[in-house]
């Protein structure tokens, strides 16, 4: 019997051959209350956990994203404006057919506006559902910022153990006096609610902004409607006046989401008081609490954090693009990935290895372009993070790795246009390390600088008969290596490349993969004082990958470093390297005599 992915794929082929037009028209109108009853049909039956489709929600905020929806057939659409972009939800009730039908609604709807169609928020389910049905089609990204945080209700009640040590201690506070009660919101105690919410905007009136306004009306819209909305809410009084509330409703048949939590800061434990009295009351039943994103605010971040969330709800975006982004999570995306790399490069298996040890690490930092061409990937290009530092200042930067075309699709320009869109993606400067000559004028074409100065350190090296310092090898670890490195070169270099720690410990395996070394060496004399070195060995040669020490010392310490691994010649030559600024830094000085290395190659 095949299983549910197996007929969803032929489905989506049958889908294909009949070559059918969609069958609805898209005719969107602003979002009503009268709407509630059919979205909350539509939305219970795919049962998300997204904080975003809840009905009360996005009518509470539709006047600040100038939010409409549409039904077509069994399926529903919200359409809004963010970042001053057109967007639309991910189509909601229905069944995988019948989504796809709105899709195809709205790729021609954007195709005749001349608009990139764009949804948000995508959950895991979507994703995998939009790429089942256009694979290669769409750049789909992960956002932290809008992650939300799914926490276990009965540790919320309960804060066991020592990580809640410090909300039952602020708990503890808030009920020395015994002066406090729970209520449940009411039309009884609205006035009192509505009155501590004025006064909770009035003492934020020197931070106060448009989007802390903007919330503010959502909340308040939210409120006002609160029964007919279907919408639970709790306080807390201290002293007989309120200093806390939430506002929340069931998300699904497991989840309860809580919209709004406001308390006065200066009140202690207010904040966990209610947090815990709200979980306990109100989402009884449920067996988790979605208290959703932290919208990329630090402070909001760490406080969610420190509840310790049983998960995050990871959302998406997508947008219709020729190229797209390597989902790692998907085997046949990975597979087809590793195939690629190896019609571009002939190293074996490092192509898995890159994969395990770079790209798959964190969902949120996605690092690989493709374009598809006849149902498979046939360019590609990776960009990782770093740092340019110079004297002046730190611009983050990506720098291109692995760039290669299928031999059979090569004189396209597709390696160029994977560029080209990143450049735009990220708005950041892009650093590469040709491999040739004929490399660097053919990216100079593109808008490359040269600004990393190569140099063959190696040739200038003299072996002396025996070792003439005196020093102690370690083995070195990522995060103080990239500290001690950073040390060395904003003293020694105008500029040169940061890698953090991860970029590090992924060059440290791919280094010790290879049979290398990384070190620290440490005089005798001054045990406090770290040198770097780097190195591996190629048949009867030994190579120096990277390090701090000068040349008269490095000179000193390779009669030891040979003997030990059986080389008799030494090759340390410093990458050259070029940059394409961005259109924020078009501008940028830069010094001609960068240093790269550690090209993670």
């Amino acid at each position: 019997m095949k299983n549910n992915s197996d007929r969803v794929e032929n489905q989506m082929s049958e889908y294909k051959e009949t070559e059918r037009m969609p069958a609805y028209k898209l005719d969107f109108s602003p979002l009503t209350i009268e709407d509630q009853v059919w979205i909350k049909e539509k939305l219970a039956a795919d049962g998300r956990a997204a904080c975003e489709y809840s009905f009360a929600s996005n009518y509470a905020w539709s006047p600040y994203y100038g939010l409409s929806v549409a039904k077509c057939g069994a399926c529903g659409v919200f359409r809004y404006t963010a970042r001053g972009c057109e967007t639309y939800s991910f189509p909601f009730g229905g069944s995988e057919w019948e989504k796809k039908e709105v899709l195809e609604c709205l790729l021609k709807h954007c195709e005749k506006e001349e608009k990139t169609l764009k949804l948000s928020p995508l959950t895991q389910a979507d994703r995998e559902c939009l790429q089942r049905m256009y694979p290669g089609q769409f750049l789909i990204r992960a956002d932290r910022d809008s992650s939300d945080y799914i926490y276990e209700r009965e540790k919320l009640v309960k804060l066991p153990g020592k990580k809640y040590h410090g909300k039952r201690n602020h708990i503890a506070r808030f009920k020395d006096a015994d002066d406090w009660c729970y209520e449940a919101i009411t039309e009884d105690n609205m006035e009192d609610v509505l009155q501590m919410m004025q006064e909770w905007k009035a003492r934020r009136a020197d931070v106060w902004s448009t989007e802390l306004e903007q919330e503010y009306g959502a909340m308040s819209r939210a409120m006002s409607e609160m029964k007919h909305l279907g919408l639970l809410g709790g306080l807390l009084r201290k002293a007989g006046s309120v200093v806390a509330l939430a506002l929340g409703e069931p998300l699904n048949k497991d989840t309860f989401v809580v919209h709004y939590e406001k308390a006065f800061a200066d009140v202690q434990g207010a904040y966990p008081m209610i947090n815990q009295q709200f979980a306990e009351h109100v989402a009884e039943g449920y067996l988790y609490i979605n208290r959703e994103e932290d919208t990329g605010d630090a402070g909001l971040r760490k406080a969610k954090l420190s509840y310790q969330p049983y998960r995050l709800e990871t959302k998406y975006m997508a947008e219709k693009s020729d190229v797209v982004f390597v989902d790692f999570s998907d085997e046949k995306q990975k597979k087809a990935f590793c195939e690629l790399w190896r019609d571009c490069f002939s190293d074996g298996d490092f192509s898995e290895f890159f994969v395990q040890e770079r790209a798959e690490k964190d969902v949120f930092e996605q690092i690989s372009l493709v374009i598809y061409r006849d149902g498979k990937p046939v360019s590609m290009a990776s960009f990782l993070p770093a740092v340019y530092h110079t004297k002046e200042e730190e611009i983050p930067v990506r720098y291109v790795y692995a760039v290669g075309t299928n031999p059979a699709y090569r004189g396209q320009g597709l390696a160029a246009q994977i560029i080209r869109y990143a450049q735009q993606l990220w708005d950041e400067p892009l650093v590469l390390s040709p491999a040739s000559e004929g490399l660097y004028r053919y990216y100079e074409k593109q808008g490359f600088v040269r600004c990393f100065r190569g140099e063959s350190v190696g040739r200038y090296l003299q072996k002396p008969e025996s070792c003439r310092w005196n020093f102690r090898l370690e083995q070195a670890d990522a995060a103080s290596y990239a500290v001690r490195r950073d040390e060395y070169l904003a003293a020694n270099r105008q500029a040169y490349l940061r890698w953090d720690a991860q970029a590090i410990a992924f060059a440290f395996t791919a280094n010790e993969r290879d049979g290398g070394k990384n070190l620290f060496l440490i005089p005798d004399a001054v045990s406090e004082q770290k040198e770097l070195l780097m190195y591996t060995t190629e048949g009867k040669c030994l190579i120096v990958l990277e390090t701090t020490l000068c040349e008269e010392l490095l000179e000193c310490v390779l009669p030891e470093l040979m003997a030990e691994s059986g080389t008799t010649e030494v090759r340390y030559e410093i990458p050259g390297g070029m940059m394409l600024p961005s259109k924020n830094r078009e501008k940028m000085t830069l010094p001609s005599n960068g240093y790269l290395n550690l090209t993670l190659g």
